[in-house]
């Protein structure tokens, strides 16, 4: 199988008995989206993309990647930081109840996703019955429900999902999922989402933002010996957080390789929840294969290795950068019988300085990045005055051709009140991609107002009108 990498803007189950308590009962995570019953899009269907010079790319910047290529990218903040995270993985902190003496406990997942399936608007809020006859309210939001939902039917990508999380308390705010789509299910190439994993690995190893690494052979393909330095070729350089930003692969690879191994990069996914369960949550382990040998090991590091993420662990990575380093546990019922329910535990993924460092660095993706063009329009802002930070990925699968796309991100970007992780699944023709998604979520959240037009429709627009004008 190959694949082409590009960065546009991919436990067993445990069952507990169910206990709805006087004062509350608790929520694991909802598992699935409302069916939904796909709807005409507007528009024409773009132009195929061009699958060997990788599928459109409004950030200008495809990742290629070939049977030998690999590349890989760190970029700049402001402070220097020297940390160091535990050996051990992250530790889980019980969060209590509100309510005094409350019993809180998971709904397995046959019955979290019975009630969801289940669940009906009612005024501002989704609510559903339990088999006892108790009242459970969700925490889904229904406007960014409905605009997430609507969004997907409008363009009906081959497969889309969208997950949106309070960072501070873990609610589940929206998810919806189309076609191939799969809100709790890591059957998705993380691509460049996983540089996080990276970046924080070399954070902690004592490299600051600012260290640069100087290249050749351009910042996306590269072949095994572009990994060596070549002082006599070496002319461009970019920092750690710019290379976050503009997700120049090479430049991963290098600092990777100079600054970490295998066993360090494994421990550093662990960390981020790969390979282990998510809290108690019956959700399928998000996978990280990382091989210890040069090549393989840089490929691992720039996001191009054989690792799996779902879009609920993509939200909640993004929401523990937001929140200082601290995943909060996902949950989806607000109150049984107008009982509050509260999330249940927390884990620190990273130290505070760490997740500071990247959130700056993820800063830069939306202002001078792969994520710019999406979330500028006629040189502003679409959010406004509200700093959005992100992460782009994409990769591109040819038999079949598939290209997936990712955004991962928090706003607002200093204290974020939603994390939303958007992927995007389309063949040779296409009409939207992820960060377009990631970025009505946010908007439909924190500003308000109707669906944007994506990029790539403003492209085809403005050429019809030239050609017919």
């Amino acid at each position: 199988m190959i694949f082409e990498v590009t960065d546009i803007p991919r436990r067993r189950l445990q069952v507990r008995p169910v206990h709805l308590a006087t004062a509350c009962v608790a929520a694991a995570l909802a598992f699935a989206a409302h069916a939904q019953q796909p709807e005409p899009g507007p528009g024409e269907t773009p132009p195929a993309a061009d699958v060997r010079e990788g599928p459109w790319d409004p950030m200008g910047e495809p990742d290629q990647l070939n049977a030998s290529d690999i590349a890989n990218a760190v970029g700049e903040a402001e402070a220097e930081l020297d940390a160091g995270l535990p050996e051990h993985p992250a530790q889980i902190q019980q969060v209590p109840a509100a309510a005094t003496n409350a019993v809180v406990q998971h709904v397995d997942h046959p019955q979290g996703l019975a009630l969801w399936k289940k669940a009906k608007l009612s005024g501002d809020v989704y609510l559903a019955r339990t088999a006892d006859g108790k009242q459970v309210r969700f925490t889904i939001e229904p406007k960014l429900q409905g605009k997430m939902e609507k969004l997907l039917r409008m363009y009906r990508p081959v497969g889309a999902a969208v997950v949106a999380l309070d960072p501070k308390t873990g609610k589940v705010l929206a998810m919806a999922e189309l076609g191939e789509g799969a809100v709790t299910k890591p059957v998705y190439p993380a691509a460049s989402v996983f540089k996080i994993v990276t970046g924080a690995a070399l954070l902690e190893k004592g490299v600051s933002p600012n260290d640069e690494t100087c290249y050749h052979g351009g910042i996306r393909r590269l072949v095994g010996k572009l990994l060596q330095d070549k002082p006599n070729l070496d002319r461009r350089c970019l920092s750690l957080s710019m290379a976050m930003a503009k997700s120049a692969n090479v430049v991963f690879a290098k600092m990777a390789v100079k600054h970490l191994d295998g066993e360090e990069l494994r421990r550093s996914a662990e960390r981020f929840l790969f390979n282990r369960p998510i809290f108690d949550q019956p959700l399928e382990q998000s996978s990280a294969e990382i091989p210890d040998d040069g090549l393989g090991f840089a490929k691992s590091a720039a996001g191009f290795g054989q690792v799996k993420l779902s879009p609920m662990h993509a939200a909640l990575i993004a929401a523990s950068v937001g929140n200082g380093g601290v995943a909060m546990e996902p949950s989806l019922i607000d109150a049984v019988n107008d009982e509050a329910v509260e999330s249940t535990g927390s884990l620190r993924l990273m130290n505070v300085e760490t997740a500071a460092a990247l959130r700056d660095m993820m800063k830069l993706t939306v202002s001078q990045g792969t994520a710019t063009p999406t979330f500028h329009e006629r040189r502003r802002n679409v959010l406004g005055n509200i700093e959005v930070a992100g992460k782009t990925g994409s990769l591109s699968n040819y038999k079949p051709f598939k290209d997936y796309s990712w955004f991962v991100g928090f706003a607002p970007a200093d204290d974020p009140k939603i994390a939303v992780a958007a992927v995007v699944v389309n063949g040779p023709k296409w009409r939207i991609h992820a960060p377009y998604i990631a970025r009505e979520a946010l908007k439909a959240y924190l500003v308000g107002g109707p669906l944007g037009q994506p990029p790539v429709a403003r492209v085809k627009h403005y050429k019809r009108r030239k050609k017919h004008g």
